[in-house]
């Protein structure tokens, strides 16, 4: 069984969705309320309105998801005694304070002063599974099997409709904010861990990348762990919503090793036809049409989602989450992405939003309605 972990990137915001600079205090306290161990999962991000949760390396889904939940509960009781919000959501809902600095020093900084204004205004938070493999080679010929279902992560994923105190028209405006950067997108086909070395190498040669440690692709060998790391989703509204893509993520993965097993790469897409697939889940989600990269036709999302669950099938059985996958699809379908569930919510103001969204201890999903729920049972 394929191990997986995940990470969560969250906004810290006011009573009207308004970024707070206030990580600092956050981690504080949960340095001061938990061990060394446990408050060491948390962690700070390139802006000082974010905060990172890390979750511990999993192969029981369940447990993930308990993990997730743990995580969570924290981070809102961090925020009720910090007197904020910690907002699960792609981008912030409101612009206002997002222009306040980079959080830390050293590479942040570099960041900073490289992309200028790009990091000025910078509110993404994603999420980020990570799923176990062998070695470089092996993670960079997995890589090159997901590239084609990228955009169908991101359609699913998508919790970011609003920017600036107004709906975008984007399911996810993350991925407008995030495009705007050098080497981003769908990653490179590389045919060894050589080349993608080498890919990576002349980009901080060219002075796009910070060093080797950095890229913007949706997906990518992991830098820090022997893992294939996915971030194409937002940072996800409920635990369900990041449970599920952990589960379509392993599958991807699991499948793509079979297929390397059998001898077959990866399929190779025209990358101007992959960035419009990209882009075409970033503006409609799961409710508007999809581009099939391999087929380069437009197609109804839902259709490329029914697709990567066929392509997946198999795996998903042999890791006996055949079940929990069907719920967390139904309550998809019944209730739709994190994107279409805030724009139900913000139908009066961004702070219903909030107040919809916001973590607290014992929210554990969300209704079309912004009641609770469980896809759980």
């Amino acid at each position: 069984m394929l191990t997986v972990g995940f990470e969560e990137e969250f906004l810290l915001v006011d009573v009207d969705g308004a970024p707070l600079p206030l990580a600092d205090e956050v981690l504080s306290w949960l340095h001061a309320h938990l061990g060394a161990d446990d408050s060491a999962r948390f962690k700070p991000e390139l802006k000082p309105f974010q905060v990172e949760a890390v979750t511990l390396v999993h192969t029981n889904i369940a447990a993930l998801r308990t993990d997730l939940s743990t995580a969570r509960g924290r981070l809102a009781k961090a925020g009720h005694d910090c007197k904020l919000a910690v907002l699960p959501v792609g981008s912030a809902p409101t612009h206002y304070g997002a222009d306040r600095g980079i959080g830390g020093v050293g590479r942040y900084a570099l960041i900073a002063d490289r992309y200028r204004e790009m990091t000025r205004t910078y509110t993404a938070c994603g999420a980020h599974v990570h799923v176990g493999v062998d070695d470089l080679d092996q993670a960079v010929a997995v890589v090159n099997h997901l590239r084609p279902w990228l955009p169908t992560l991101i359609a699913v994923g998508a919790n970011s409709p609003f920017h600036d105190g107004r709906d975008s028209g984007y399911s996810s405006w993350r991925v407008a904010e995030q495009a705007r950067f050098p080497g981003w997108g769908l990653p490179p086909y590389a045919r060894s861990a050589d080349d993608y070395d080498n890919r990576v190498a002349t980009l901080v040669e060219c002075g796009v990348f910070i060093d080797q440690h950095m890229s913007f692709w949706l997906a990518r060998p992991s830098e820090k762990y022997p893992t294939v790391e996915v971030r194409a989703a937002d940072t996800a509204a409920t635990v369900e919503d990041a449970v599920l893509q952990a589960v379509l993520t392993r599958g991807l993965v699991q499948t793509a090793l079979r297929k390397l097993a059998e001898g077959i790469e990866g399929p190779r897409i025209d990358d101007q036809v992959g960035a419009a697939a990209v882009w075409s889940a970033a503006r409609y989600g799961l409710t508007g049409p999809a581009i099939d990269p391999i087929a380069q036709v437009r197609v109804p999302a839902m259709h490329m989602l029914d697709s990567l669950i066929a392509w997946i099938a198999d795996e998903i059985e042999e890791a006996d989450d055949t079940a929990v996958t069907r719920q967390l699809l139904t309550a998809l379908h019944r209730h739709g992405t994190g994107a279409t569930r805030q724009r139900i919510a913000a139908r009066s103001s961004i702070g219903e939003l909030v107040d919809a969204f916001r973590l607290t201890g014992d929210r554990t999903s969300l209704s079309a309605d912004g009641h609770e729920s469980s896809a759980w049972g």
